[in-house]
């Protein structure tokens, strides 16, 4: 009959799935973090910080993207037996890629729309999706394991042998190149539905939440309810 773990041994084995990041990079992810809260505050309360300029909802997702799915790469090591002490060289590199690729969907946001990019991209939309593509499945592995891995890599190829599969779930085909380039321009793959609901709505409803527990406001709001059930009741 197997034990049931400890809760400080639970604790340790999930601590133990996250780097101690140098001071330097610490500082990197508070800065990122930082501006992604920035970012999402002026987006969704409409704030107007960059005059002049209007940052379109696929360029605020891509923004977001670049700077939190890029932190994967510096908080989760690759394997079980990687260092946890530092940050090798290939893994400043694909964080630097993905930050790359973000950025360059972020200058081009207008055009991947009044183009129509999705289903007619230019080369290089066309290598960065496929970039994108594979780093956002490597950050997924790190970070949710090889079941959820594997079950998006098939997924995400679903374009590709679509026409083989039973009638009900079948559809048309196309090449490996417009898949990637589909999953990285259109709202309905990497800025799909999770996305969008992340970045519009759920991001605020964290940030309320966070505001009331550091300024006291959640204890407030309990103890409001408790008397008012309590009147309530007498």
């Amino acid at each position: 009959m197997s034990e049931t773990p400890e809760p400080n041994e639970a604790a340790s084995a999930e601590a133990g799935r996250f780097r101690r990041l140098p001071f330097g990079w610490r500082m990197v992810v508070v800065g990122f973090t930082t501006i992604a809260v920035l970012l999402s505050v002026n987006q969704l309360f409409n704030l107007g910080l960059f005059v002049g300029y209007t940052i379109l909802d696929n360029g605020y997702l891509y923004m977001l993207l670049g700077l939190l799915v890029s932190l994967a790469f510096l908080i989760f090591p690759p394997t079980k037996n990687a260092a946890r002490d530092k940050v090798p060289w290939y893994d400043v590199v694909l964080f630097a890629a993905i930050v790359g690729v973000s950025f360059y969907f972020v200058v081009n946001s207008r055009l991947i729309l009044s183009e129509g990019w999705e289903y007619a991209a230019p080369t290089p939309a066309i290598v960065c999706g496929f970039i994108m593509w594979g780093l956002i499945l490597e950050a997924v592995r790190r970070s949710g394991g090889w079941t959820i891995f594997t079950i998006i890599v098939i997924v995400s190829l679903y374009p590709i042998y679509a026409d083989k599969l039973p009638q009900v779930i079948s559809g048309a085909t196309v090449s490996l190149a417009d898949t990637a380039a589909f999953h990285a321009t259109s709202e309905e793959s990497v800025l799909g539905i999770p996305m969008r609901a992340f970045g519009q709505l759920v991001i605020g409803f964290l940030l309320f939440g966070a505001a009331l527990q550091y300024t006291g406001g959640g204890r407030f709001f309990i103890d409001l309810s408790f008397a008012l059930l309590g009147h309530v009741r007498g």
